[in-house]
């Protein structure tokens, strides 16, 4: 019973760190993309403004070179955030284990089946409890490493429509 339990928290566990690193691949990817077409627009309007101010060249590399900086430094971010969340999660499942081993040599000690009974759901109980609030602590994190990460991308966001509002 013990094993089978162990197996699904470890399989429901793993489905869930899969969910969480498909959803951050998904919203970088898309982050990108948006990021990507903003990036090729002012690159437009950049190339047709250089006939008419040479200077203003100098500003759109400094602009391309902090892009560049703010994607370097959400890639950073990122990276370590999934750091944190596969330390969070092998440190959970490491525990999970322990708990498991213990709880099997406490039941393999039973004198009576009630006593069985009693250390199973005593261990049902406190394993649910735990992937519960392993649950919410791994959610609360992505959410901000998912924020964390898009904070450079969206300074950058943000000065490139000032400058297109401004050359408008």
């Amino acid at each position: 019973m013990t094993t089978k339990s162990t197996k699904k928290t470890t399989d429901t566990a793993s489905q869930t760190v899969e969910a969480v690193v498909t959803a951050g691949q998904e919203a970088t990817e898309s982050l990108m993309k948006a990021a990507t077409e903003n990036y090729e627009k002012m690159f437009t309007t950049a190339k047709e403004k250089v006939d008419e101010a040479v200077k203003g060249y100098d500003q759109f590399a400094v602009f391309g070179k902090e892009n560049v900086e703010a994607f370097v430094a959400a890639g950073n971010v990122a990276t370590k955030g999934m750091e944190s969340l596969t330390a969070e999660w092998l440190t959970f499942g490491k525990q999970s284990i322990e708990d498991g081993i213990s709880a099997t040599k406490a039941m393999m000690g039973a004198k009576t089946l009630q006593e069985l009974i009693d250390l199973q759901t005593a261990f049902t109980k406190s394993s649910l409890d735990s992937f519960v609030n392993q649950g919410t602590k791994v959610t609360e994190l992505t959410a901000k490493v998912a924020q964390d990460t898009l904070a450079p991308i969206n300074g950058r966001v943000n000065a490139a429509v000032d400058k297109v509002v401004k050359a408008a």
